[in-house]
């Protein structure tokens, strides 16, 4: 840096923070001014937009409330009747029993009769329509208080409306049984042909060989459980106004603040204003079940119109509307006084942030001034001591560079080293062989040419592998298009001898693909692969090995599997077997460098993936386990 560009920097320091400080500061104290106005309009239409979602959100809960509140009295609707039943029928069981017990010894049958029958015929319930019946075991009334005519007659051929023999049913249901329930259906109106559901309860007297029951309709007892549910719907209050409004199927109120209105019809309004659309909304969320409904409506002790928000939710099987709503004018004096408070508080809040925005300015200008000397004193001393720190990183860089070089010609070195093994193992067994069998005069021309093939192939083999880690650190391969089945076959021939003496069995599974891409890498890597299997399979011992080579292409990209029946590979160690130099093989063995370089090949110059993973599968009936790897390569054209 020369003299002059340092003079520059030090203006720079002196000057451009108390300048930027200062226009900063101008500008934001002026943008907050004039966008004052627009936030406030803003914020004061999100308070209103708020504040009705709000109350919407409160009568739509509350109305949900009561309708669940609804749904479970309706759920209990029968079984509350039939414990009602039993009750009743239990209380007259335990009097008849308790007379027949204190008279039985001193009073006829007829005469206990006849106190039972003065003890039960004036005793009702469920709203003065409940009483007991008495019959003995050949259906002969004993007891009927609403029709006293029927007693001592036999009934045995008394029909429902849809011809169901009741007294038969009733002994019937009896036989095996101390008590049981019973339903049966009757008019309720002499000449109104009109079927309605009773649920009866009857229970043996074994003592007096009769037995007792009572019964009641359910649309009775429903409209019992419907006026509790409407007493306390007339109870529920939220807020200062809010209640609930009832209608029927035919828009009658049932139930309303107002009493007056109850019975009349709730849309008359709407009708005499020939507000058909209102109509129509409503009708719409009656249908849907449930919604919200915006109309404009008489505000009630007012003649001016005012917009209302109603919720509604219909009650099924009662046919009810239940409903609540407010009026927007109801709201808007505390919404303008909201809108009031914001203006004022926002205003206060400009205020002090436009004071403590200048006090805050002409703080920073001090400071930055101060700053600034200080910095102008340092910047020579840091000058000559960031000089020496580029010097010492410049070494360094050097030196790392130096390291990183002789790391990757070690790494190149051991994956030679590695490669070469097998190739050595081959050659070295070849020419004992031919040696031995020389010695031994057995040597045939066939074993002689086959052993020179195989110590020739895996010469060349170890001059290609020195050829493909050279070509793997340089920026100028090239592809070439091969075809995938004749990769595998030099791969396979290349490890020929080896898996013939140990007895491993090549299965190929391989569609006819030509690709484009780096051949001699991609043989290097199933080289790889195949010999990791061969390995694992030599641990196995009383069995079959095998080695599945498939081949298939799906969706643009081609499929190399590769799996064997070694048992596959701990769950432990599977996720780690592509780190460099993770091996569960003696050092001797390898260096685990192979999976990690083949990973490394098919990702940064193939483009392609290298997974692994365990299955189990089938071949020839028999079931086997292995590790299977995947190799997923794009199809490329030259």
């Amino acid at each position: 840096m020369n003299f002059k560009n340092e003079k520059q920097l030090i203006r720079v320091i002196r000057f451009a923070v108390p300048i930027i400080i200062l226009l900063l500061s101008i500008i934001i104290s002026t943008f907050l001014y004039f966008e004052n106005n627009s936030d406030i309009e803003r914020i004061k239409y999100n308070v209103e937009k708020e504040f009705i979602e709000n109350k919407k959100h409160i009568i739509k809960e509350q109305i949900e409330n009561i309708y669940d509140y609804i749904i479970e009295e309706q759920k209990d609707t029968e079984q509350n009747l039939k414990n009602s039943l039993i009750k009743r029928v239990h209380e007259a069981h335990t009097i008849i029993t308790n007379i027949n017990t204190q008279y039985k010894d001193t009073h006829t049958k007829e005469e206990i009769a006849l106190m039972v029958k003065t003890s039960l015929k004036d005793i009702r319930f469920n709203n003065n329509r409940g009483y007991f019946f008495v019959y003995d075991k050949k259906a002969i009334n004993i007891i009927h208080p609403l029709n006293p005519k029927l007693e001592g007659k036999n009934l045995i051929n008394y029909q429902d409306t849809k011809g169901i023999y009741v007294l038969r049913e009733s002994l019937e249901l009896l036989k095996n049984k101390k008590e049981s329930y019973q339903e049966w259906h009757w008019r309720k109106i002499k000449g109104d042909n009109t079927e309605f559901k009773k649920i009866g309860f009857v229970k043996n007297i074994y003592e007096l060989d009769w037995f007792l029951g009572t019964g009641e309709y359910v649309e009775d007892f429903t409209k019992d459980i419907q006026n509790k549910v409407l007493s306390q719907i007339n109870k529920f209050r939220f807020g200062e106004n809010g209640y609930f409004i009832v209608t029927d199927r035919n828009n009658n109120y049932i139930s309303h603040i107002n009493k007056e209105l109850i019975g009349k019809n709730a849309l008359v309004k709407l009708k005499d204003m020939n507000d058909l659309k209102s109509l129509e909304k409503i009708q719409n969320v009656i249908n849907n079940k449930k919604g919200f409904v915006y109309l404009d409506f008489y505000k009630p002790g007012s003649k001016d119109i005012s917009s209302k928000i109603i919720y509604l939710k219909t009650i099924p099987k009662w046919g009810w509307v239940i409903s609540t709503g407010f009026y927007k004018d109801d709201i808007s004096e505390i919404i303008n006084k909201r809108k009031n408070e914001i203006t004022i508080k926002y205003n206060e809040n400009l205020k002090n942030l436009l004071i403590f925005t200048i006090i805050i300015t002409i703080i920073l200008l001090i400071l930055s001034f101060y700053l600034s000397t200080i910095i102008e004193i340092k910047f020579k001393n840091y000058k000559s001591s960031i000089e020496a720190k580029i010097k010492e990183n410049e070494k360094q860089h050097d030196l790392l560079a130096q390291k990183t070089k002789l790391a990757a010609m070690g790494e190149m070195i051991e994956n030679i080293a590695h490669q070469w093994r097998q190739p050595l193992s081959v050659i070295t067994t070849s020419s004992s062989g031919i040696k031995i069998q020389k010695e031994m005069n057995t040597l045939s021309d066939e074993f002689l040419d086959n052993s020179i093939n195989s110590i020739t192939n895996s010469a060349n083999h170890l001059s290609n592998t020195i050829e493909d880690f050279k070509d793997f650190f340089r920026p100028d391969k090239e592809k070439v298009t091969f075809e995938l089945k004749n990769a595998i076959e030099k791969t396979i021939k290349l490890l020929g001898s080896n898996l013939k003496v140990n007895n491993i069995n090549i299965i190929q599974n391989i569609e006819d693909i030509t690709i484009n891409s780096y051949e001699r890498e991609l043989l290097q890597i199933l080289l790889n692969i195949i010999n990791n299997a061969q390995d694992a399979l030599l641990s196995t011992t009383n069995m079959k090995r095998y080695i599945f080579i498939d081949i298939y292409k799906e969706d643009k990209l081609v499929y190399i599997k590769i799996k064997d029946n070694a048992k596959g590979i701990d769950k432990d160690i599977i996720q780690r077997v592509f780190e460099p130099y993770f091996t569960t093989k003696h050092k001797a063995q390898g260096t685990g460098i192979g999976l990690y370089m083949s990973q490394e090949i098919i990702s940064r110059h193939i483009k392609g993936s290298l997974e692994v993973d365990n299955i189990t599968y089938k071949y020839e009936d028999e079931t086997y386990t292995g590790a299977i790897f995947t190799v997923i390569l794009p199809i490329t054209h030259s």
